[in-house]
């Protein structure tokens, strides 16, 4: 990376440090910082001066402060846009290794929703799927109107619809699972929502 040994070049280019070869009041022949001047070196040594100065519980306060902020970025739009050109530009350098990796996961962890699973074990998966079928018919209320039942319908017409058109698989996920751990919910147009179909499988049986 270039380097400039003048301050106003330094600026000119939008850089943060700038280097003259000259040592600074301590000695330290290394790089200044545009907005002080300061020396980085000196900078280093006060900080670590500090750090070794501290307590053990205003170590933990600082270090709760930092959390502090570094939580309260994180929730700023700035910083969600931020992760997801990070996780997006990742994705595309590497998805032959990710599909590796995915493929090695599913088959490690027997993950029911992969296709290597599905094909390995078609028998579990016939279960499975019995098991979903019986629960949704014993979930669905023998007072449900017609009405009812069409809006049903519409919902999963609706997620395939949205599917074609954004291109990616969504799927009608029960708001309240039908097979919950702590709760179960009914089979009915209130408790359904349409989601990625990434995000209702990461979601299985958990409500909330």
């Amino acid at each position: 990376m270039r380097k400039c040994d003048k301050l106003a070049e330094a600026k000119a280019n939008g850089f943060v440090r700038y280097l003259t070869g000259r040592p600074c009041n301590k000695g330290h022949v290394c790089e200044r910082l545009v907005s002080d001047r300061s020396c980085v070196e000196c900078n280093r040594l006060k900080a670590q001066h500090k750090r070794d100065s501290m307590t053990v519980v205003e170590k933990y306060e600082h270090g709760l402060k930092y959390r502090h902020l570094k939580t309260n970025w994180l929730l700023t739009d700035k910083a969600r846009i931020s992760r997801q050109q990070t996780s997006q530009k990742y994705y595309t350098n590497n998805q032959e290794k990710l599909a590796i990796y995915r493929k090695e996961y599913n088959l490690k962890t027997n993950n029911f929703h992969s296709k290597q699973w599905k094909q390995l074990h078609p028998e579990a998966r016939s279960a499975w799927t019995a098991k979903r079928r019986a629960a949704k018919l014993q979930r669905t209320p023998l007072w449900l109107t017609l009405t009812h039942h069409k809006q049903i319908d519409r919902f999963y017409w609706e997620a395939a619809e949205v599917s074609k058109l954004v291109g990616e698989v969504y799927h009608v996920d029960h708001i309240v699972p039908l097979q919950g751990k702590t709760v179960s919910g009914l089979h009915v147009p209130w408790n359904l929502q349409i989601l990625p179909a990434k995000e209702n499988l990461s979601k299985g049986n958990n409500h909330g």
